[in-house]
């Protein structure tokens, strides 16, 4: 991610602005974006619930390769952004005693995700993304007070410390590929290793979109230029780590050069966060916030958008429940030995499609998913930190994951 762009911005102190908001006080923006990640998580998960028990055309495995990790990288940017909102007003104002409440808050909800995270880990074969929220979230608290240049600056070297990280460390040797699911965390080296850099979403370096996330949920985003400036920075920074990964892999060859001492700096693959692969898939991330940024403002009031969301009110229920429906099912083929051709395909839309009735319903109602109301209400059980009743940045319900 050009770092020039970055810097620009960081000279200024903070953006934080009324947005455009709905009813409810959100900003439909972010939850068209948790929407649109949520699709793409979806496509991927369910075709590595399959692993090979699916003999898909070619575009189709083309299809999810390029999703692959891209919608995983928007979730948790929008993670980062979730922090910002939450936390603009402590930021702003310096208050000691204010940010320890909101890091209690933080840390409350980390924990709640950490469970519901080990549930799925421990049900489903394909690596669960919510116990590293949960890690990203604890980090995310220490990090409130930092300025944008340093939020920048730490980006920026969290992603170019992980080949070090890789030279000294075999840290796919306990995956399966075929399910992208984690193994070898029996001991508390191999817990920390899971966390740090051997997961399927280590904090090293996966924490750089958070960092970018908070970032990006410190600026002014009804501001149009700077929409398109995201958007423009976005398809910039995916066009430049695509083209260099290409020109520096393709142009030398293999049997000169070393494979391992050149794929850690150059390749481009999913699953494997290599600095072009990170930079691809925060451009992509950022392409896909500023895009959806510039759609709600011009859509916001229509009635086709609402029921995506809606969607992106209730993510977090949704993505647990995609995991079990997902889960179960395999169980259900895996009896009955089929050969489920474009499952991918059909599976997410028949299940996107009943999260865009589901939500839409019960949004109206409720305003929050089941899950998203169960962590409200695990937060005012557990100890003496009130939530604000309204957030006119839409961080009443924490837009991380659920929005």
């Amino acid at each position: 991610m050009g770092s020039a762009s970055l810097k620009t911005c960081c000279a200024n102190p903070v953006d934080l602005k009324p947005q455009t908001l709905s009813p409810n006080n959100r900003i439909i923006g972010y939850d068209l974006a948790r929407a649109v990640a949520l699709l793409g998580m979806l496509l991927v998960n369910f075709s590595l619930l399959l692993g090979n028990g699916s003999s898909d055309p070619t575009w189709v495995d083309y299809l999810i390769e390029m999703i692959k990790g891209r919608a995983a990288a928007t979730f948790v940017v929008l993670a980062g952004v979730g922090l910002s909102l939450l936390t603009k007003s402590v930021y702003l104002n310096k208050d000691r005693a204010a940010i320890k409440a909101k890091r209690i808050t933080l840390l409350k909800r980390s924990l709640f995700l950490l469970g519901i995270g080990l549930f799925n880990f421990v049900l489903s074969p394909v690596s669960d993304i919510l116990h590293f929220y949960a890690v990203y979230i604890a980090i995310g608290a220490c990090l409130l007070t930092l300025s944008n240049r340093s939020l920048a600056i730490l980006a920026l070297a969290t992603i170019a410390i992980r080949p070090l990280v890789m030279t000294g460390f075999d840290f796919v040797k306990d995956w399966d590929f075929n399910t992208v699911a984690d193994a070898g965390i029996g001991n508390l080296l191999g817990i920390i290793g899971h966390f740090l850099f051997n997961g399927c979403f280590p904090v090293i370096p996966w924490m750089a979109f958070v960092m970018v996330g908070m970032w990006i949920g410190r600026r002014d985003l009804s501001d149009h230029y700077l929409r398109k400036k995201i958007l423009l920075i976005g398809i910039g920074t995916v066009a430049f780590s695509e083209s260099v990964s290409r020109v520096f892999i393709h142009v030398s060859s293999w049997a000169q050069l070393d494979p391992k001492g050149l794929l850690p700096w150059f390749g481009i693959a999913a699953g494997d966060p290599t600095p072009l692969c990170m930079l691809s898939a925060m451009g992509t991330a950022l392409a896909i916030i500023g895009f959806v940024m510039i759609l709600a403002d011009r859509c916001g009031n229509t009635s086709w958008i609402s029921p995506f969301i809606s969607v992106g009110q209730a993510t977090l229920s949704l993505y647990v429940a995609h995991i079990i429906v997902g889960t179960l099912f395999l169980k259900v083929i895996e009896t009955r030995e089929m050969d489920l051709l474009f499952f991918p395909i059909w599976g997410t839309i028949v299940f996107y499609t009943s999260a865009l009735l589901f939500s839409y319903y019960w949004t109206k109602r409720f305003r929050r998913g089941p899950l998203e109301l169960l962590m409200r209400r695990f937060l005012v059980f557990h100890g003496p930190t009130k939530i604000p009743p309204q957030d006119v940045t839409g961080g009443k319900d924490f837009p991380i994951l659920a929005g």
